[in-house]
């Protein structure tokens, strides 16, 4: 302990937040399945943007078809089928429609690659060198021929449809791993808070504590510590989502992620906030474990309704709950994400959500100072708030 803890003593309980839970068991194992579900979202749609349709090429003439059909005898198993269509219009249709991964069509120096959002890289790499290969067993069966016109035809260029790097299912499944991120974050953290508040009840030591040391100032120390330890496990979330993408070849995701990542964050502070004070009153409102199955229910519905309409409610419904407090760390995220959003909506519902979040903790703190320090029977939420304060 040194002055600066003994001037904020918030600082202190919060410190003292981080330490006991980096050394909790049932923490780091909440982490652990936290990166396995993360991943997990992560990779799957990633792995479906890569592999969707992967064996189909279209083409327009047997040139385009024989190329295809080296390029699945060169690459170790990974089959390319030629889809034969009848002109360009169509090869690009079969492309936008995903009936192909990519079509292989005539050009000025040899052919060109089309894809829809982007050409794949793997399919790339061995459609050029089985133009290659194609190309220079042609030129080669001439006679005298200089080393250009040896290479003549064997040149791929790449052309894209629709220029963006997520296709739409892969943006729902985003959306639904930065909400699942949120609300698992905050139910986890959240039971935490009242775990520990209800067993500091229990075994006397808030009274110790209390006696020392300002009540709010042991809301605003967990608080702290508990919002510090929740963005230490979203950055190490982060850094393995990062992993799962580099591994499946999927970096290009991030050119859409990382502009909503910053809101993201915002979001996720305000609301983990308000959150977390709600918490820990309902921990201050029960005297034993077996009582935060009803206090904590508020806390779960809050949480559970509004993730599942940022996940499977329709555009409009999901809008309006863009701009309801706490509902909105889940939504608007992901509106972001699959939609053309104006910049002044996730502005009003970041000072909408930063009032709330001010609101709830100053009522929050009121009823943590009435009701931590009552023991011998479980209180309700009317009965806190019908309390005077001591």
């Amino acid at each position: 302990m040194n002055d600066r803890t003994l001037d904020r003593p918030w600082l202190l309980i919060a410190e003292r937040e981080v330490s006991t839970k980096l050394r909790d068991k049932t923490f780091i194992g909440s982490t652990l399945v936290m990166l396995a579900v993360v991943l997990a979202a992560v990779i799957l749609p990633a792995l479906l943007a890569g592999g969707n349709n992967s064996d189909k090429i279209a083409v327009i003439d047997d040139g385009g078809a024989a190329v295809v059909q080296r390029a699945s005898q060169t690459q170790g198993g990974n089959a390319y089928e030629p889809l034969r269509v009848a002109d360009q219009d169509a090869a690009e249709a079969a492309v936008t429609k995903t009936d192909a991964t990519a079509a292989l069509l005539p050009g000025p120096d040899g052919y060109v690659v089309i894809g829809k959002d982007k050409v794949d890289s793997g399919v790339g790499a061995a459609l050029r060198a089985a133009v290659a290969e194609v190309g220079m067993e042609k030129n080669a069966s001439a006679v005298k021929l200089t080393p250009e016109q040896l290479r003549a035809g064997t040149q791929v260029s790449e052309k894209i449809l629709e220029p963006g790097p997520l296709p739409g299912y892969v943006s729902d499944f985003v959306n639904i791993g930065l909400a699942l991120v949120f609300y698992m974050t905050a139910l986890g953290f959240g039971m935490m808070i009242a775990q520990s508040v209800v067993q500091e009840k229990e075994s006397r030591v808030v009274e110790i504590l209390a006696a020392s040391v300002p009540i709010r100032s042991l809301l605003w120390g967990k608080v702290l510590g508990n919002t510090v330890l929740a963005l230490g496990q979203i950055v190490v979330i982060a850094a393995a989502s990062l992993v799962g993408l580099a591994a499946t070849d999927r970096l290009d995701i991030l050119s859409v992620v990382a502009p909503v990542a910053g809101w993201f964050v915002i979001f996720f502070v305000l609301g983990f906030v308000a959150l977390a004070g709600l918490w820990a009153v309902a921990g201050s409102l029960a005297t034993r474990q077996e009582d935060l199955g009803s206090t904590t229910l508020p806390g779960q519905m809050i949480l559970m309704i509004p993730f599942f309409f940022a996940v499977f409610a329709g555009p409009g419904p999901r809008e309006i709950a863009s701009f309801v407090p706490i509902a909105s760390s889940m939504s608007m995220p992901g509106r972001m994400l699959t939609e053309d959003v104006p910049l002044w909506q996730p502005l009003v519902a970041i000072a909408i959500l930063l009032v709330s979040t001010v609101l709830i903790i100053r009522v929050g703190a009121r009823l943590y100072e009435r009701t931590l320090l009552k023991t011998g029977h479980r209180l309700g939420y009317r009965q806190a708030l019908a309390l005077k304060a001591e």
